[in-house]
């Protein structure tokens, strides 16, 4: 008797958390939950954080690696009290269920940024991200390149 009750309590439960269990994401999903991610975690100011989403063989724009990256961002992070970020214009490229490129532009502040009308009273930077990703067992940045970009470019 108990083993049938065992049994319809472990079904029942094993039918509850399959019923709770997320929907398959999409791999763009999958993607615009990393860029937010990432966001939080340089709004956070948290060096470790954003490095977590970095490929250990990451290469980036003046031959960057990781670790150097990881450097970088400690500095910014300890020259900027308040990091606040704004994107506009998200495209994600796939080329197979594991690699993809990703466009944006971000606007960085040291005040909350509510809309783009607010960029040029907050003297925000404003710069054009260019992204390649790989997908292991999450999303992870492989390589990456900023230029300055405008406040033209957030419209």
């Amino acid at each position: 008797m108990f083993r049938v009750i065992l049994s319809v309590v472990l079904s029942c439960l094993s039918l509850f958390l399959l019923s709770c269990s997320d929907k398959q994401r999409s791999p763009e999903d999958e993607i615009r939950q990393y860029i937010a991610t990432g966001i939080e975690a340089a709004e956070n100011r948290s060096a470790g954080d954003v490095t977590d989403l970095v490929h250990q063989n990451y290469r980036g724009q003046r031959n960057l690696d990781r670790n150097q990256l990881e450097k970088l961002l400690r500095v910014y992070f300890f020259r900027h009290k308040n990091i606040f970020l704004f994107t506009k214009n998200l495209e994600i490229d796939l080329h197979s269920d594991s690699d993809a490129s990703v466009s944006l532009h971000v606007a960085m502040a040291g005040s909350a940024i509510s809309s783009v009308s607010m960029l040029s009273s907050l003297r925000a930077r404003i710069y054009k991200f260019e992204l390649e990703l790989v997908k292991q067992d999450k999303w992870l940045l492989q390589s990456a390149k900023w230029y300055p970009a405008g406040l033209s470019d957030m419209q």
